[in-house]
């Protein structure tokens, strides 16, 4: 009858890098999965971003308010979501990239561009811009029927409001 005795050493070593390689395989199918679940996060805030920004200017438009059109250019879209993002960090004045969190968006005031710090786990090119964050300018866009490069409401036509990406950037699967 054989004595009830421990693991040996050796069998102790094959189960931690039997554990360590299934570890490791796992890792290599869940982080890709997070970085997709930001892309997917970022992109759905930018359209809310943007309904948010065509149904102001629609509702200015209806109350007959279409000389303020051009004044939305200037204001922090997430003000007019009802509820931002729970990874928006605020206006801030000065904003030093190390204060703000991977994954979140902040307005900055100074420039007036609303900012994304792109999260890890993620391949991102930033294309020649700023690595690892994208910047967002909301630009008023209309025909200027009367040539004199300022928007009239009664002789222009408003055509909409646009997120528009300050540099170019790639964000694949």
């Amino acid at each position: 009858m054989r004595s009830a005795r421990g693991f040996s050493l050796v069998e102790v070593l094959v189960v931690v890098i039997a554990i360590g390689i299934l570890a490791g395989a796992l890792l290599d199918r869940v982080l890709p999965l997070i970085g997709r679940a930001q892309r997917t996060a970022f992109t759905q805030v930018r359209v809310d971003l943007q309904t948010a920004l065509r149904l102001t200017a629609a509702e200015r438009i209806t109350r007959g308010e279409s000389a303020t059109l051009p004044a939305l250019a200037d204001v922090n879209p997430m003000t007019l979501l009802l509820n931002p993002p729970g990874n928006y960090v605020g206006s801030l004045a000065q904003p030093d990239e190390a204060d703000v969190p991977a994954a979140s968006w902040y307005f900055d005031e100074r420039t007036r561009h609303l900012v994304y710090r792109v999260g890890r786990y993620t391949r991102f090119d930033a294309r020649g811009g700023p690595p690892g964050r994208i910047e967002l300018k909301t630009e008023f866009v209309y025909a200027d029927r009367d040539g004199n490069g300022t928007f009239d409401a009664r002789s222009d036509e408003f055509e909409g409001l646009r997120l528009t990406p300050l540099h170019e950037f790639a964000w694949p699967d």
